[in-house]
């Protein structure tokens, strides 16, 4: 078995190493092996249970141990742990960098954060289901060559730091590809830094994989097919508003349209598709990048986001001339979309005659189906399930938390949704100017259900908690 283990870095190998510091690997005489996701395969001199149980409590993942003469640990640790006097400190930034993606990566974090503290050193926190988690803090002068070096490969101004900056980068790792989006921001005399992990083409879902439940879907699919559409999906930053686009994108017959895009940035390169990457430095705007489109004459557009008056007023109009349209709105439910739009200056009537269908999510956590416990809802959510047309028993589950969820007590997360459906009696309601609460009475009586009750069917199915659904939504929603 010992010869079977090369000591030699690898990829994988480096992805484990991500997981322990320098200095604890070599106090310990811990070498790190590999790492698949959940275990983390370390080499030790004596397979002891306490040296295994502190490295569960230091990485907060599954432990298999293999033992090693000392002399080759020590060998292998040489290897995959330079020693910090032989590095200047751009390779330092390097190492550093690279052992930060390997976490982010082995993490599955959507996100890096690199937020500076006191003394102008900063800390490393990982985006994983939601949830921000503490990776590492970074000393005085390597936080801020860490922070330049992402600027470097992103093609961002150096010499800039008192103004927001965006980029983009290409990250390899262990054999696959990353398109990362970058972000600066001044705080506090220095710049705070967050990563973004773009989606590939092909890990985009399919919309049967979003969690929406039949119902929803086969409304949601026969207002995209209809001739004109103009699907709007709304949600906080975070929620998969651009998910939900790509994989409404997916279910276009690209051989025989013409499909086009205008998107800041593009998150998901799609063959097939003209996409266009807004660019305000080079005088490429949201405005002039669709009228040039609409000159290309597009049958299908995506709008990366409705995020100004001239952008909405262009994209109604192109719904009115017969192109189907799918973009995205920083709104807080589906209800509230008309009215949002009627802020950037949209005319009802116009509204009324263009929308027709308007989308709301949130991201849950799921629960760790390896240590989730039962529990009990409480009678406020079987009441509302009940209003809706579902039963909710007692029974429910919560989370635990276990080494093969970081003792989280979830792994992943799913969609809850809410499709509203603009037919002509909610599009007279819009046009006369009626409130989100009027346009919910109206709206149930054809089918309409808010999100906290679809998010209610994950906690039946056991997919999620009462106490996750209620970390994004209220009950108030359903009255």
């Amino acid at each position: 078995m010992t010869e079977a283990i090369t000591l030699l870095p690898s990829p994988t190998q480096r992805t484990a190493a991500a997981l322990l510091s320098r200095s604890f690997a070599y106090d310990a005489d811990v070498l790190p092996l590999a790492y698949d996701g959940s275990a983390l395969t370390v080499a030790v001199p004596n397979d002891g249970s306490d040296l295994s149980e502190r490295l569960r409590q230091l990485t907060r993942k599954e432990i298999r141990t293999v033992v090693l003469p000392i002399r080759d640990i020590r060998e292998g640790l040489k290897a995959l742990y330079p020693a910090a006097a032989s590095r200047d400190a751009d390779s330092l930034a390097a190492q550093t960098l690279d052992e930060i993606f390997a976490a982010a990566i082995g993490s599955y974090a959507s996100d890096v954060h690199l937020e500076p503290t006191d003394g102008r050193a900063g800390r490393v926190r990982l985006d994983v289901d939601g949830v921000l988690q503490a990776d590492r803090t970074l000393p005085a002068g390597l936080f801020e060559r860490v922070v330049a070096l992402v600027k470097v490969r992103s093609n961002m101004n150096t010499g800039e730091s008192r103004l927001p900056q965006d980029g983009r980068l290409a990250v390899s790792f262990d054999g696959r590809s990353f398109d990362v989006r970058t972000s600066t921001i001044p705080v506090a005399g220095l710049e705070k830094l967050v990563l973004r992990f773009l989606q590939r083409f092909d890990l985009v879902p399919d919309l049967e994989q979003l969690g929406m439940g039949a119902e929803l879907l086969a409304r949601y699919q026969k207002g995209l097919k209809r001739p004109g559409s103009f699907c709007v999906i709304a949600g906080p930053t975070g929620s998969g508003k651009s998910t939900t686009s790509y994989a409404s994108l997916q279910t276009i017959s690209l051989e025989h349209a013409n499909v086009c895009s205008v998107e800041d940035p593009i998150e998901c390169r799609i063959p097939g598709i003209a996409q266009i990457a807004v660019n305000e430095k080079a005088g490429i705007t949201f405005p002039l990048a669709l009228r040039a489109l609409l000159r290309q004459n597009p049958q299908q557009l995506f709008i990366g986001e409705l995020r100004d008056a001239e952008t909405v007023a262009i994209a109604l109009q192109a719904s009115l001339t017969g192109i189907s349209l799918v973009t995205t709105l920083h709104a807080r439910d589906a209800l509230r979309v008309a009215a949002r739009l009627a802020e950037f200056g949209a005319s009802r009537a116009t509204l009324a005659s263009s929308l027709t269908l308007a989308v709301s999510q949130r991201l849950v956590r799921m629960l760790c189906r390896h240590c989730k416990i039962k529990t009990s809802v409480s009678s406020q959510a079987v009441a509302v399930a009940r209003r809706y047309g579902f039963a909710l028993k007692g029974d429910a589950w919560e989370a635990q938390g276990c080494e093969r969820c970081s003792y989280s007590g979830f792994q992943g997360r799913i969609g809850a949704f809410e499709v509203l459906e603009i037919k002509p009696e909610l599009g007279a309601a819009v046009e006369s100017g009626a409130t989100p609460t009027q346009l919910g009475k109206i709206a149930q009586s054809a089918g309409y259900k808010p999100m906290v009750v679809d998010a209610l069917r994950h906690v039946a199915s056991g997919a999620t908690s009462e106490g996750e659904v209620l970390r994004h939504l209220s009950y108030d929603d359903a009255d």
